[in-house]
């Protein structure tokens, strides 16, 4: 569903009027639609590590330069995903994850040298106390190519056509936490129960199918 069906889908359920296009809203219609992203947030951030949020990221190396900023979007990052490549031409290799007190003690020392020599391939990364990827030893070129993956935090929906991050099997956890939220807005108590009772059961459902899914190996 985009994002004007789920603002209609919610003003149908508490009968009132739907609309033709998002940026035309008044009163609990503009109230609706603020719920509708609202309630994406609240599913994404209710786990750290949903499936659908993962992302497949790539940057470059720059000789000389140890430390590089996260991806503006990331919520969490897999550390044990780090790869690094030489070139096209070559296979990609692990990088070993370090804990930041682990690499002052092991490589902080040599890294720091200022006469550069002991930069080269990174075999190790590790992430700072600002965040920041941390790469050891400093690269020496800016042709090495760095590969990891990491959890998207929520993107609100602006337009139209705009679609949750969520799948679209799940939308229906979204409409009943807008409903939620609208009932709680009118203060009916009896109706916002049932919301949030509907919401609970479909998030439950999604970590069933999305989290805690066990994969099976067909016997051949």
């Amino acid at each position: 569903m985009t994002f004007l069906e789920l603002i209609n889908a919610v003003l149908r359920e508490i009968n009132e009027v739907e609309i033709s296009t998002v940026a035309s809203t008044r009163g609990i219609q503009t109230s609706v639609k603020d719920f509708i992203n609202k309630s994406q947030r609240d599913i994404i951030n209710s786990e750290v590590e949903w499936p659908f949020t993962v992302v497949n990221y790539s940057f470059s190396t720059v000789a000389s330069q140890a430390e590089y900023a996260r991806a503006a979007d990331a919520k969490t990052i897999d550390f044990d995903s780090f790869t690094i490549q030489e070139s096209a031409t070559t296979a990609e290799r692990t990088l070993q994850y370090l804990s930041f007190e682990e690499y002052l003690e092991r490589f902080n020392e040599t890294d720091t040298n200022p006469t550069g020599d002991a930069e080269g391939l990174p075999a190790f990364v590790y992430q700072t106390p600002d965040s920041k990827i941390g790469l050891s030893p400093v690269p020496d070129v800016s042709t090495y190519t760095v590969r990891h993956y990491y959890y998207q935090t929520n993107v609100d929906m602006i337009n139209n056509t705009d679609t949750p991050t969520i799948p679209e099997r799940f939308h229906d956890v979204i409409i009943n936490r807008a409903r939620y939220y609208t009932h709680m807005l009118r203060s009916d108590t009896q109706f916002s129960q049932l919301a949030i009772r509907d919401y609970e059961g479909g998030l439950g459902r999604m970590r069933v199918e999305l989290i805690n899914k066990k994969d099976y190996m067909r016997a051949v």
